[in-house]
């Protein structure tokens, strides 16, 4: 089995739940579930490039700073993302103030002639949300206001 993610129902809200060896696949397969549920990604070129720098105290931070600011440049620069390359991480629990990605999101410019929104999603909420291992995989449940 390879990393992926699911859709989860939810009363209210939409959300995803997230599986992978490597903490970097499970950033990117997050990312990944949350714009599909903005838009179809296979209809999104990429020839634009957007680099992100984050940096956190918390695991669980910088998993939730990387989606919000994700959810941030579609909502702000009417950018839409259809890869996510984490280039660079520092995951390291033993230097905590320390915990760091590097990444590169790729897409274009919205164009509503050719791109579809499916769902507004509003923000990420902590209802239900972790990030944890399991055995040989690491996974994530996140729930989005739409």
């Amino acid at each position: 089995m390879s990393s992926g993610f699911k859709i989860i129902e939810h009363t209210a809200d939409v959300g995803i739940k997230v599986w992978a060896h490597t903490l970097k696949e499970l950033f990117e397969e997050a990312a990944m579930g949350m714009v599909s549920q903005i838009y179809d990604p296979s209809k999104i070129q990429p020839v634009e490039s957007v680099s992100l720098t984050l940096r956190e105290e918390t695991l669980e931070e910088l998993f939730l700073t990387w989606l919000k600011e994700i959810l941030f440049i579609i909502e702000n620069e009417r950018r839409i993302f259809s890869a996510f390359q984490i280039e660079k991480e520092n995951f390291s629990a033993r230097n905590p103030k320390f915990l760091n990605i590097q990444a590169l999101l790729k897409g274009e410019k919205l164009d509503m002639s050719r791109h579809d929104i499916c769902k507004e999603i509003k923000g990420i909420t902590r209802h239900g949300f972790y990030i944890k291992r399991n055995g040989p995989w690491w996974e994530a449940n996140i729930l989005f206001d739409i």
